[in-house]
């Protein structure tokens, strides 16, 4: 059941680029020039299509209210879009027009990529026929052109390490291993190696030559080690890397190749020779020799103290009362269970029966012995890794008994290693162990003799291991074919095939529910006794991990080429299969990422076809959302353009009804776009808000020019040219917003999927930000507050305040996301707990991912100080009440500190303003920075904060409405309980919206301002004689 999600290996462009940068802030900014156009423009558009100037009020709440309500709908529109694309990118068919778009390039990469990892390959599955000496020490027939071959590829590496001249520290361990590869005094590999040909050639013992080989072999390893570690250091500091350059990293990445060359042939030869020498040199006698058995037994000896240390027992006669009991049960068990694995039935035995396979006339036997050993060595390696999780537990209660087997374990590790090497980094012995690791899974899984579990349990089994068509009866063809002089890539195509298979039936079993509860149950009794049953499943979890990690441990060149192989069929143009595509994709770079230092052998060709499948994956955003991204943009400019032209024809009286229709339209393209915009790149919403808040200041310099140059009423048609050059700056502006926007995204690849799984509860904080940021603002501002409870000559200073104010948030806010991004609201996209996601508003680590493994450290952030401002929520919320309580209850101590108050009322407006911009200028980045990304959170917010904006701004026109109408020396809810009076209120406020509702859908604006302005007229006439009457 091979990987087909397509976003696994996705690899997006980088972000922080300068050019969409600067498109999110025109973005940002060229959608809010409509609103410049229905509010500051209003006076000057009235006057030019010849209506009366005390309209001004209705005709900018009429345009502005289009405006805003038909940006709700395509607001929906953009988030349906943005859900569709969630909810359907993972599913492979959909990426079909991706890949067939790609195929050609998707074959030709992987074309290339499968040329080298098939020269690799051949390398990897070379032969071990006769190249090994018998055990009279005589060389077998084939082991002269083995080691003609591996002084060939000496010599190679010699040439190679001898180009590394820069930097200093590199050519240092260069020329240590180009001499350990072949060098002046004959002592290089490559002359031992000639040395052994020749002895290979005559009769004879060729023990001596074979041991000059060994030890040369092995400093050539010790040099490369150095040498790739000094690479390693160098690539984790910026300044040095920036000194390397491609030709730099190419003779690297040569050197590797070639090493990697040296190695293959040396580990296919004199394979028994060399694990006898080691059984011999490096295992002991156990008896005070500091060898390996030595160290097994003191590591047996450390682990039984710690079994039995009385610190892990209950007092004598208080075991029911002893409240760590259980804690003391399980780490004793794990204690134990080393001191078994390691004990003489465990590893001890293993290794005495190696050493005894060393002598003459036993080499076959000695390969299933070293087998055996490196079984038992991964189990007592398993065993203390189980002890090691409990190392606090342990040091509260049994310090001076767990120290000890801490440095037991370690010091057989060490003396272990060399013999390790010899066994695990030889093909052919990897493939036996790889056979029966299958056939243990295959008796485990068939042991599973559980009524619910018993049908996948059996096909796991027959997978591992039936007949001929196991993955054990495959794996010993392989080694079969390995030891023969043949070539061998189709059994070794039929493992890989066969594990797929093995792996398959494995996640069908794990699948199952009765597996999932009897596994958890198994693995939290570390230490424990278990059911038959939770036995059962732990052995087959543990055998199936056992024979998964082998695996990706051999065969990864051929596996490369495989999957490279398979992928290039997949894209034939005539019959392109997009999930075969993106299953044998995901398998290839599962492959890649297993090579280790080799990576670097097809790196380039990996990244080249990496960028072009990301290509192919991402098609598919590109016509979902970024290529109607561009499209609305380019709808935005085009709306300017016909309101221009509406503008300024019609003649004397102009098109009042066009204009307002325009608005309108440009109210739903508004809407799509900004979700778009938004949908496309997260990543640069911080740049976005930087824009689109610096439009007030804009427009007010374009108003302030414009109005300067052509404000002479006597010689300029200054009502005309006003509004003229304001549309004009408007569609100059989009169409640089939508020519940048279309070379930005274009071709530039985005993230997809979302921005993973939001963080709860600290994506509630900004979720609120926004929410009451964005809903709450227009229903108090600017008609409440400062409209009805500030002095009206302080009005225009709150405004310019304003104007300077709300700038400031979205800026500082982009300045700290492009300079210091893990202190933004935003945070960064850094390695956290081993997985990639933003920091968020917590504290956290902000690790390198690029720092090398292990992952550098990096600095403490201190991301919940962004919760501080979650104040400014309950702030808003409670001056809102406040205005309009004060509007009501005009006779309290609240109000009369308030209204009319110059300094107060003042105070509070900016405030509340100020309130709603820094919420939003952290709120969407901090959703962001929460993970909450996408679909799931970030546009559904959004949505929700317009609904809420657009409703309560009519309803705050309608509330107003009504409130004006009544004189406060007959007020309409006097005598009535607050909640009637509330009722009131918000009834009278429902009914002006809903006729304001209703004038919006006008198909002649002149007509109707015109009644509107007849009614007033009337209203004030009565009201005037009624007064007189009274009077």
């Amino acid at each position: 059941m091979a990987d087909t999600n397509p976003t696994k290996n996705y690899e997006k462009d980088a972000d922080d680029q300068s050019l969409q940068t600067v498109a999110y802030m025109f973005a940002g900014l060229a959608m809010m020039l409509n609103i410049r156009l229905s509010y500051s423009a209003a006076p000057y558009a009235l006057l030019r299509f010849k209506l009366p100037e005390n309209l001004f009020s209705v005709f900018v709440r009429t345009t502005s209210s289009a405006l805003e309500l038909w940006c709700i709908p395509s607001m929906l529109l953009g988030n349906i879009m943005e859900q569709f694309f969630i909810n359907t990118q993972d599913e492979p068919s959909n990426h079909y027009l991706g890949f067939k778009h790609e195929a050609s390039d998707l074959q030709d990469k992987a074309g290339t990529l499968k040329g080298t990892a098939t020269t690799q390959s051949e390398i990897e599955l070379a032969s071990t026929y006769l190249t090994d000496l018998d055990n009279d020490n005589n060389a077998e027939t084939k082991l002269e052109a083995k080691a003609r071959d591996l002084a060939g590829k000496a010599k190679t590496l010699h040439e190679e390490a001898g180009k590394i001249t820069d930097p200093p520290e590199l050519n240092y361990h260069a020329t240590r291993l180009k001499e350990a590869a072949k060098n002046d005094s004959k002592s290089g590999l490559h002359q031992k190696a000639e040395e052994l040909e020749q002895a290979a050639k005559r009769p004879g013992d060729a023990s001596g030559q074979a041991n000059q080989v060994i030890q040369a072999f092995e400093t050539v390893e010790k040099n490369y080690n150095k040498l790739m570690a000094e690479y390693k250091k160098i690539l984790e500091k910026k300044e040095m890397t920036t000194k390397l350059s491609s030709e730099d990293k190419d003779k690297v990445t040569d050197v590797v190749k070639a090493y990697l060359d040296v190695k293959n042939t040396y580990y296919q030869m004199l394979i028994t020779y060399r694990i006898k020498k080691k059984a011999n040199t490096e295992i002991g006698d156990g008896i005070g020799d500091g060898m390996i058995l030595h160290k097994a037994i003191e590591l047996y000896s450390a682990a039984n103290k710690l079994a039995e240390a009385p610190e892990l027992k209950a007092p004598e006669g208080q075991q029911d009362q002893d409240p760590h009991k259980e804690l003391k049960e399980q780490l004793r068990g794990l204690a134990t269970k080393l001191k078994a694995a390691v004990g003489d039935t465990g590893l001890q035995q293993a290794l005495s029966e190696l050493k005894k396979a060393a002598e003459p006339n036993q080499a076959e036997q000695i390969v299933t012995n070293a087998l055996d050993v490196i079984t038992k060595y991964k189990k007592v390696e398993g065993a203390y890794e189980k002890v090691k999780e409990r190392e606090s537990d342990y040091t509260k209660l049994a310090n001076d008994k767990y120290g000890p087997v801490k440095e037991a374990f370690n010091a057989l590790e060490e003396k272990f290693s060399p013999l390790k090497k010899s066994i695990e980094n030889v093909l052919k012995l990897r493939v036996q162990e790889l056979a029966n690791k299958s056939e243990d899974l295959s008796k485990k899984a068939g042991a599973l003799d559980i009524s619910d579990l018993r049908e996948k349990a059996t096909q796991l089994a027959n997978a591992a291991s039936e007949s001929s068509t196991g993955l054990q009866q495959k794996a010993l063809l392989l080694v079969a074919a390995i030891n023969s002089d043949t070539k061998v890539t189709t059994q070794a195509i039929d493992v890989i095939q066969q594990f797929e298979e093995v792996t398959d039936k494995y996640k069908e079993l794990a699948k199952l529910q009765k597996y999932k509860q009897l596994l958890k149950s198994a693995l939290e009794k570390q230490g424990q006794t278990l059911s038959s049953e939770e036995e059962n499943v732990k052995e087959v979890y543990e055998a199936y991990n056992d024979l998964n990690t082998l695996y990706n441990k051999i065969l990864n060149f051929t596996k490369v080429k495989h999957y490279s192989e398979q992928l290039n069929n997949a894209a034939t143009p005539s019959s392109v299969n997009a999930r075969n595509a993106i299953k044998y994709f995901n398998s290839l770079v599962d492959s890649y990422d297993k090579l280790g230092d080799n990576k670097s052998i097809v790196q380039s060709q990996l990244e080249n076809l990496k960028s072009v499948y990301s290509d192919a994956v991402y098609f598919y955003k590109k016509c979902v959302l970024a290529w109607p991204s561009i499209i609305t943009n380019w709808l935005n400019f085009l709306t300017f353009v016909i309101l221009l032209i509406i503008y300024v024809t019609g003649g004397d009286n102009g098109h009042v009804t066009g204009y307002y229709w325009i608005m309108a339209i440009s109210g739903f393209v508004f809407g799509i776009n900004m979700v778009l915009v938004y949908a496309v790149d997260y990543r640069y919403l911080a740049f976005y808000m930087a824009g689109e808040n610096s439009f007030p200041m804009v427009t007010s310099l374009i108003l302030y020019f414009a109005t300067s140059i052509f404000g002479n009423r006597r010689k300029y048609n200054s009502d005309f040219l006003v509004v003229l050059i304001d549309i004009s700056i408007a569609i100059l502006i989009a169409l640089v917003a939508s020519v940048l926007w279309t070379v930005a995204f274009y071709k530039y690849k985005t993230p997809i999927g979302g921005g993973g799984t939001p963080d709860w509860p600290q994506i509630i904080s900004p979720i609120a930000m926004v929410i009451v940021g964005m809903g709450l603002v227009y229903s108090i501002y600017p008609g409440i507050a400062p409209g009805m409870i500030v002095p009206f000559y302080l009005i225009d200073k709150i405004e310019m305040v304003l104007l300077i104010a709300t700038a400031f948030p979205p800026i500082i806010i982009a300045f700290l996301r492009k300079y210091k991004p893990s202190w933004s609201p935003q945070t960064d996209f850094l390695l956290q707990n081993f997985k990639f996601k933003f920091g968020g508003w917590t504290e956290y680590r902000a690790d390198k991912p690029d720092s090398g493994w292990p992952v550098k450290e990096g600095d403490s952030v201190h991301g919940w100080i962004w919760h501080f401002f979650d104040i400014l929520i309950p702030l808003q919320i409670s001056l809102a009440v406040i205005f309009i309580y004060s509007l009501h209850y005009r006779d309290s101590s609240i109000a009369r500190s308030i209204i009319n108050q110059p300094k107060m009322s003042t105070f509070l407006s900016i405030i509340f303003y100020m309130c709603h911009e820094i919420l939003l200028a952290l709120g969407f980045p901090g959703m962001v920075g929460n993970n909450g990304a996408g679909g799931a959170v970030l546009l559904p917010v959004q949505y929700v904060g317009a609904l809420l904006m657009v409703f309560l701004a009519f309803y705050s026109i309608g509330y107003i409405t009504e409130y004006k109408k009544h004189d406060p020396c007959s007020w309409p809810t006097e005598g009535m309980t607050k909640w009637n009076a509330l009722c009131y209120w918000l009834k009278m406020a429902s009914k002006i919206t809903n006729k304001n509702f209703k004038q919006l859908f006008t198909t002649d604006s002149r007509r109707d301002l015109l009644i509107i302005l007849f009614k007033c007229v009337n209203w004030v006439n009565r009201k005037s004689k009624l007064i007189a009457y009274i009077l």
